[in-house]
Parts: structure tokens; sequence; C-alpha cells
């Protein structure tokens, strides 16, 4: 009878737990949110729905097993850091959720802030620090006859609204947020579609070099001519591309049609063709080892040479994955083109991981430089980057100049390049050809 027993027991906690982690799993989650509403008055249970950002670069680089010793490893955090009150439990793949106790004035809000921060200190596995975030979506209790299944739906659309807000960050479901999420999916299957029709091009923005004054490069930054919203940016579809796993195909899609107009421009023979190139790549693009072939096959078709291509990697893609990072870094460099960290100053671990990555200039980013010359604390910052680039050989490129005050202290300062919207703003390829042979 004991060992019948102990077999019941051991199948019942393998029914309504999550073996990987030993949390709760969904089904004891949803079982706990509809005995908890059924005894709730309004207001009182609150739903937190958490996504790992980013989780999927983890094991697409670092492989499944650190992928699950990062769950573990998270669960046990999350686990450690709830009230007696509340139930932690893994939903599925990275998604976690937390039901709250929102009785006697207590805060959801409050509790999925501290969660957000408790997720995001650094987590060590295999003597590698790993830094990852959480998107939170909260939800309450507070329509009438609200359901488990409403509960769930509406923390999730408010997690994916935390996400297409820059991610690491918390909110609280509203019916808008509801129609935001419809919204979203319909976006990416529009996505979806625009890439097969090319709908996503390529707009350049010029370079300058600081002590002559002439054009030295073009950025080229995404848009999606949408067929009915007309032009976007990319704050307005890369979130949603890079949860939707469109993200590559995105950055692959400016590649080449960036390249290919270069191409276009040398054979035309414009006075700015011997201009650089610079093109953003994302995290997930840096870590994916078919990015390698796709650039090295691309230089070979547009007949661009690697020397006249900057690859522009933001601090904290670089900083997401030290190891995985500098390993394709150095596979990059090795094709000849030259390697760029973006938004340098707004990652945690500038100083300490600088020197590891063969890396050829730093673009101080524009939070700092739109208060040169007027806001002593980023005067000195820009001043204190400037000097720290040129310490270690390094090119320093301001982005995000818009006024002659913040040209003129660069100058003083003396940055190497800069761009932004004093010396242009991002054009299609035709405006950019009447601009310069204008000039």
């Amino acid at each position: 009878v004991t060992e019948q027993r102990r077999s019941a027991e051991a199948l019942q906690w393998a029914a309504t737990h999550d073996e990987l982690t030993g949390l709760p799993n969904r089904t004891l989650a949803m079982a706990t949110v509809d005995e908890r509403l059924r005894e709730a008055v309004h207001g009182s249970v609150a739903l937190l729905f958490v996504d790992l950002d980013n989780f999927k670069v983890v094991n697409d680089s670092l492989g499944h097993g650190v992928g699950d010793q990062l769950l573990q490893a998270m669960a046990r955090r999350l686990r450690a850091a709830r009230r007696p009150t509340d139930l932690v439990a893994r939903f599925g793949g990275d998604e976690f959720v937390i039901v709250v106790d929102a009785t006697d004035g207590v805060d959801p809000m409050a509790i999925a802030e501290r969660t957000r921060s408790t997720i995001h200190e650094p987590i060590e596995v295999d003597g590698t620090d790993l830094f990852v975030s959480g998107s939170i979506g909260v939800a309450l209790n507070d329509r009438d006859e609200i359901g488990s299944d409403e509960l769930f739906r509406d923390a999730d659309a408010a997690m994916y609204r935390a996400k297409a807000r820059g991610r690491n960050c918390v909110e609280r479901f509203a019916v808008r947020t509801h129609r935001s999420s419809v919204v979203a999916l319909r976006t990416a299957t529009e996505l979806r579609a625009g890439l097969l029709r090319s709908e996503i091009v390529p707009y350049f923005q010029p370079i300058i070099q600081l002590d002559s004054g002439h054009v030295v490069g073009f950025e080229a930054l995404a848009r999606w001519l949408h067929p009915e919203r007309g032009l976007l940016t990319p704050q307005e579809f890369l979130p949603l591309a890079e949860e939707t796993g469109l993200v590559g195909d995105v950055g692959a899609a400016v590649l080449r049609n960036s390249l290919a107009q270069f191409a276009r421009w040398r054979a035309g023979s414009m006075p700015f063709a011997d201009a650089a190139l610079s093109v953003n790549v994302g995290t997930r693009q840096l870590v994916d080892p078919g990015f390698h072939t796709l650039l090295r096959e691309t230089l070979t078709e547009t007949g661009i040479e690697a020397d006249s291509l900057w690859l522009e990697i933001t601090e904290s893609a670089l900083l997401s994955d030290v190891k995985a990072s500098t390993s394709a870094l150095r596979r990059l460099r090795n094709l000849g083109v030259h390697l760029a960290v973006d938004d340098f100053g707004t990652g945690f671990s500038s100083l300490t991981y600088l020197k590891r990555f063969p890396v050829e200039a730093i673009k101080i980013d524009r939070s700092f430089v739109r208060g040169l010359g007027i806001d002593s604390d980023d005067t000195t910052i820009t001043e204190a980057v400037i000097h720290l680039g040129h310490a270690l050989d390094l090119a320093v490129v301001a982005e995000g100049v818009e006024t002659p005050l913040q040209l003129n202290r660069l100058r003083d300062l003396s940055c190497d390049r800069a761009q932004g919207y004093l010396f242009g703003r991002p054009r299609p390829a035709g405006i950019v050809e009447a601009e310069r042979a204008a000039m």
C-alpha cells in the first residue's frame, strides 16, 4: 500500500510540476488561478507573466544544456524571491508565471518591478556570467466575471506590450493592450509578406570626417515601405521582428540591398561611391553561423571589397554573451570587414570588455551628444569616451549631432567622425544621389 501511495504521489507530482525546474507547471498554475478566482474579491488576484528576453540567443550560441541550466537557476531565484502566499510556475519554454495574492493593499506592479530587478542580476553558468532580462505583463481580476483563460490572455498581451516598449520592463494590462496585441499579430503577418515583396529597404545617412568635413561613409538604416501605413522606422517593427524570429531576415535584406546599391553607385562612378558602408548587426545575427556565410557571399556577388564595409554591433548585444561575441567578431574580422561598437556608453561593463573585442571604432550614443556643451555630465562623459577611444587606438564617431554647438565641441575634443541631422537625415538612395550631386 505504501509503495502504491508513493507511486500515486510521484505520478501526481509529475502531472503538476515541471521536470526541469521542479516548479509547478502550466496545469497547476491554471488550476491555482481558477481556485483563487472562485474565492476572490474584485482586484485581489494578480497574474505576472514573465518572458526572458533573448533566451533564444543563449540556446543558439551556448547550446541547450547551458540554456537549461539558466532556466534552473532562474527558477531557483524566482522561487526564493516569492512571498509565501504567491505561486511561481514555469509556463513553458522561457516563460514563467507568478500568481500573486493582491489582498491587503499589496501592489502587484511593485512586485513585478522587484521581479524584473531580480531577473536582471547576472547568473553564473559554467563559470560564465550570463546577463538576461525579463519582460513582464501584469493582469488583475478587475473586471466582472473574468476567468483564468482571460486573465492569462491579458497578462500575456501585457507582456508582449512590454517587449514592444523595449524589453526589460513591466506593463499592466489595459483594454488598449489587447488591441495592441491584435495589431502586433497582424503586423507580424504583414512583415513576413513585406520581406517577400522587398518592402524592407535601406535609407542612407552620411558620416562625416570632422577634420576635413568630407563624407567618408553612409550608415544603412532599415525602413519598411508599408503599402498601407507608409514609411515605418525600425522602432515600429524591429522589436516585433525580434520576437517573431524575423530579425535575421530583416537584417539580411538591409545588408544585401545596401551592398547592391553601393555596387550600383560605384558602377556609375558616383562622386561619393568610394565612401564606406556601415550596417547594423543584431544579437541573433552576430551569433548565427549562417551570417558569416551570408556576408561572404553577398560581398562576392556585389563585388564590394570587405575593407569598404563596417559592421556596427550594439554594446548590449556584445555583452549579452562575451565569449560567443568575441568568437563571432574574430571570424567577421578575418573576412576583412571593419567592426564598431554602437551606442557606446549605454552598457554596464564597457571598460571591462572593450579590449577583448577586435573592434576598430566606438560610436558615442546620441544621449550623451545631445547635452554636449550644455550639460556638464554629458560633456565630461563624451570627452572621456573620446580620450579612451584614442588611447586604445580606436576611431570615435559621435551619433545624433544636430547643432553647430555640438559640432564645434566635438571638433575641439578631436572626435574623428560624426553623423546626425546637422549633416543629413537618412534618405533613400535616389535622394542621396540628388543631394550629393547638388553639392
